[in-house]
C-alpha cells in the first residue's frame, strides 16, 4: 500500500494533471460520439420521413394505351390517351400527363385537377396543350405537310403530380419516380 505522505507533492500534482487531462480527453471523445450519434439519428429520421412521403407516390403510375385495345368505342382513332392508376389511399392533385412522340418532334400535356384513388386504372384521352419540340423525322411528314403521330400506345408518357402533402413528383416514361423540380 502506498503511503501518500511519503510521495513528493510535485508527483501528486503531475498525477492529478494527468488524470485531469485523461478526463478531458474522455469528455471530448464522449461529446464527439454524442454528436455523431445525434447526426446519425437525424439522418435516420430524415430517411424515414422521406420514405413515408414517397410511399404514396410509389403507388401512382401512368402508361400509354392503345385505343383499339382499351377504349375504341369511347374515342375515335388517333386520339392520344393514357391510363393512370392511383393505388394509394389518397387522391393526387395538379396532375399533368405528358405525351411525347420524339420522331414527330411533338409533345402534349393533359392537365387534371385530381385523380381519386382506385384499384383500377382510369383512362384519360386528349390533351390541353401541344407543342412542336423540333424538326420531325422526314418519314413522319405527310405530303400535305402535317406530321404523322405514332399510335397512342407507342407514345412516351410521363406523369407529374402533387401528393397530399403538396410535394411534387414525376414518374418518367421509364417508370422512374423522382421528386419534381
Amino acid at each position: 500500500m502506498v503511503n501518500w505522505g511519503d510521495v513528493p507533492s510535485w508527483v501528486l500534482v503531475v498525477v492529478a494533471l494527468c488524470a485531469l487531462g485523461l478526463a478531458a480527453l474522455a469528455a471530448r471523445w464522449s461529446y464527439g460520439a454524442f454528436l455523431a450519434s445525434s447526426a446519425a439519428a437525424a439522418r435516420a429520421d430524415e430517411a424515414r420521413r422521406e420514405a413515408r412521403e414517397r410511399q404514396q407516390a410509389t403507388l401512382v403510375a401512368a402508361w400509354p394505351i392503345s385505343e383499339r385495345e382499351t377504349f375504341q368505342k369511347a374515342i375515335e382513332r388517333g386520339v392520344v390517351g393514357a391510363a393512370v392508376r392511383n393505388a394509394s389511399p389518397m387522391p393526387i392533385y395538379n396532375v399533368e400527363i405528358v405525351y411525347r412522340d420524339e420522331g414527330a418532334a411533338w409533345s402534349a400535356i393533359r392537365r387534371l385537377h385530381m385523380v381519386a384513388p382506385s384499384a383500377e386504372p382510369q383512362i384519360f384521352a386528349g390533351f390541353d396543350e401541344e407543342t412542336a419540340t423540333g424538326t420531325p423525322a422526314p418519314e413522319r411528314v405527310n405530303k400535305d405537310g402535317s406530321v404523322k403521330l405514332v399510335p397512342s400506345a407507342e407514345m412516351r408518357v410521363e406523369i407529374r403530380f402533387a401528393d397530399v402533402l403538396g410535394r411534387r413528383w414525376c414518374r418518367d416514361d421509364n417508370g422512374v419516380l423522382d421528386v419534381a423540380p
